[in-house]
C-alpha cells in the first residue's frame, strides 16, 4: 500500500507525541513539521528525521501530505483547520476543537465541502478503564444513571512550567472539555443546561492570566446531573507531577468509580465487579486509529460533531461564570 504523508502543525510536547507515532507507523510517510518557532521545528524535525519548516503554507502546497495533525495551542485551532480542508488534506485536531460553536460550525462546513475526513483527539476515550466503564454503563450493570462526578486538574507547577499561552485558554478550555466529552460519551447523553463558578487570584499573581478552578453543575437530557471540576492550582507536592484524574457515575443500581493516578478501576453492582489496569502510554492508539479511517475509509472515532458538543458545552460553562445564572445549551 501506498504511504500516507503527514505533515503537522506545531511543535510543543503533544506535537511530539504526534510525530513519535507517525514515524513508528509503516502506513505513514513522516513528511514535514511546522511552527512558528525555528527552534521547534527543527528540532522534531531533525529528531523524527522528516523536513520542517516556519511557512505554514509549505504543509498546504506539500502534495506529498495528505494529512495535516493540527496540535497548535487551544485558541489557534481554527484557521489551521479551514486553510488544511480547502487544500484537500484530511485532518486530526487536538481538542478543544475550537473555542465557539460559530467556530466549530465552520471547521464542519469546510470538512463538508472538502469531503475529506475530520477526528477530533479526545484521546481520553482510549483509555481502557474508561471504555470498560462506558462499556459497564452500557450493558446496564449499575441501572440508570442518576449522577455523577468528573475531576480533571493539572498542578500548578506543571502549568508554570508549560502553560506560556495561558491567558488564552484556562482549566475549563485545556481540561474541562476533556471530561464533558468522556461524560457525554460513557453515559451516551447530551448536557442540557448548566451552572459554573470560577475562582482566579493564585495564577494571576504570578502573572498567567487566567482563571485558577472552574467547577460546573450540568443536567443531562436524560435527567442525570453531573458535576466537573477542573483546576490548574493542585499543590505541587501532590502525588502525580502533572494531573489529577478521577470520576464516578451513580446509577440506580450500582456504582463506578476510576481513579487514574492508582491506574485502576474498580466497578461495582449487586453482582459485578472487577478491576482493571490502565495502559501507562495512551496517547498513541488514537492517532493510530485515525491514520486506519483513511487508509481504510472508515468513520472518524470522535466526530466534529462530538467535538463541537464539548465546545459548545464550555462555551456555556464560560458564560455561565461571567453571568452567575444557569445556561441552557441547545
Amino acid at each position: 500500500m501506498e504511504k500516507l504523508g503527514v505533515g503537522i502543525v506545531g511543535a510543543g510536547i503533544y506535537g511530539e507525541v504526534h510525530a513519535r507515532t507517525y514515524a513508528k507507523d509503516p502506513r505513514i510517510e513522516l513528511v514535514r513539521v511546522w511552527s512558528r518557532s525555528e527552534a521547534r521545528a527543527k528540532k522534531v524535525g531533525e529528531k523524527f528525521g522528516c523536513d520542517w519548516t516556519t511557512c505554514f503554507e509549505d504543509l498546504l502546497r506539500d502534495k506529498r501530505i495528505q494529512i495535516l495533525s493540527i496540535v497548535t495551542p487551544d485558541h489557534a485551532h481554527t484557521k489551521y483547520a479551514l486553510a488544511a480542508f480547502k487544500a484537500g488534506k484530511h485532518v486530526l485536531l487536538e481538542k478543544p476543537m475550537a473555542k465557539t460553536t460559530a467556530e466549530c460550525k465552520a471547521i464542519l462546513a469546510a470538512r463538508d465541502r472538502s469531503g475529506r475526513k475530520l477526528m477530533v483527539n479526545y484521546h481520553n476515550r482510549w483509555y481502557p478503564p474508561f471504555i470498560a466503564a462506558r462499556d459497564a454503563i452500557a450493558s446496564g450493570k449499575i441501572g440508570k444513571p442518576l449522577c455523577g462526578n468528573f475531576v480533571l486538574s493539572n498542578t500548578i507547577s506543571w502549568v508554570e512550567g508549560n502553560m506560556t499561552w495561558a491567558e488564552h485558554s484556562g482549566p475549563e478550555w485545556f481540561l474541562m472539555c476533556h471530561i464533558v466529552d468522556l461524560a457525554c460519551w460513557m453515559l451516551n447523553d447530551r448536557p442540557r443546561e448548566v451552572y459554573a463558578m470560577a475562582v482566579e487570584g493564585q495564577l494571576r499573581s504570578k502573572g498567567f492570566k487566567t482563571r485558577d478552578l472552574v467547577k460546573a453543575t450540568m443536567k443531562m437530557k436524560q435527567g442525570a446531573i453531573v458535576h466537573f471540576e477542573s483546576s490548574w492550582v493542585v499543590s505541587r507536592n501532590w502525588r502525580n507531577p502533572v494531573n489529577d484524574m478521577w470520576l464516578s457515575a451513580q446509577g440506580e443500581t450500582g456504582r463506578i468509580d476510576v481513579t487514574a493516578d492508582y491506574e485502576n478501576i474498580t466497578i461495582t453492582s449487586d453482582k459485578y465487579q472487577t478491576p482493571f489496569v490502565l495502559l501507562n502510554v495512551t496517547e498513541e492508539p488514537p492517532i493510530i486509529d485515525f491514520i486506519s479511517c483513511v487508509a481504510e475509509d472508515k468513520p472518524a472515532p470522535v466526530t466534529g460533531e462530538e467535538g463541537m458538543l464539548a465546545t459548545k458545552a464550555i462555551e456555556a460553562v464560560v458564560e455561565s461564570c461571567r453571568k452567575n445564572k444557569v445556561v441552557k445549551i441547545s
